[in-house]
């Protein structure tokens, strides 16, 4: 920005010297609009980065709600998530917790009454072996990420949007760009046609210009029923950083989570 300002006052200077005042004002106004950003520039720039502190952020629709809070500053996170059986009526719930190079993984069962065969783990944090997991790009490593909602492709992939008040936008984005957010299957895409080249969104700034929420309204189309993806991030600097747990509240993981982890 200093560079910017830089360059409109030698313009002015060089103006002022042959005596234009009104086109002095002209090339102040000119450098003034230059460095105004626009509606998706704003939105681009209030996301979280690496210098955010900590912060809570939830997930709602897509493919897995969740939610949790990430500090980039210390490379850490904590998330949970649930998945209910659609046939046997339980419900899985699995946390995982990131403090630099080290990873930890809580599992529980609910609504087993009259269920037998569903494995028996402690109700500590389990510290786990990197070696002994399949998939290394899974949630047990941190990687730099500052924006687990993915919002970042989406917003990359605006195709309009306005101001519709104080830290408030509107517009539409183009989910055939979604990358990695992965709101929706090719399936889904293939149904929208011409409608996934401009799908509605909201979002919501706060105060200081961060980032708080964005609700992403994907309509139906033929057997596809319409659906709602929304990302919060708040509690900037407030939610309690996510730490490696005490000595007697952690154990080395089982092998029945090593299990469930690798299926």
């Amino acid at each position: 920005m200093n560079v910017r300002v830089g360059v409109g006052a030698v313009v002015a200077l060089g103006i002022l010297a042959t005596g234009g005042c009104g086109a002095v004002q002209a090339a102040k106004d000119e450098v003034a609009e230059a460095v105004v950003p626009t509606p998706k520039e704003k939105l681009i720039d209030s996301l979280p980065d690496s210098g955010a502190g900590p912060f809570h952020f939830a997930m709602k629709g897509g493919e897995q709600p969740m939610d949790g809070v990430l500090d980039a500053s210390k490379k850490s996170y904590q998330l949970g998530f649930s998945n209910t059986d659609p046939d046997l009526g339980f419900t899985m719930t699995m946390k995982f917790l990131v403090v630099g190079e080290k990873s930890w993984i809580k599992i529980g069962f609910t609504g087993t009454e009259g269920l037998t065969g569903l494995p028996k783990l402690p109700k500590k944090w389990m510290l786990v072996d990197p070696a002994k997991i399949k998939d290394a790009d899974g949630p047990l490593t941190y990687d730099d990420e500052t924006d687990p909602g993915a919002l970042t492709p989406i917003l990359d992939a605006i195709v309009e949007v306005h101001e519709t008040g104080a830290g408030k936008f509107a517009g539409t984005t183009d989910l055939t760009k979604q990358g990695e957010a992965e709101l929706v299957d090719q399936k889904t895409l293939d149904a929208l046609g011409a409608k996934a080249n401009a799908v509605p969104f909201e979002a919501e700034l706060d105060g200081k210009g961060r980032f708080t929420k964005a609700v992403i309204k994907v309509p139906g189309a033929g057997k596809i029923k319409a659906e709602t993806y929304e990302v919060v991030y708040d509690k900037y600097g407030t939610a309690k950083s996510p730490a490696e747990p005490a000595t007697g509240e952690q154990q080395k993981a089982t092998a029945a989570a090593y299990e469930l982890l690798n299926s």
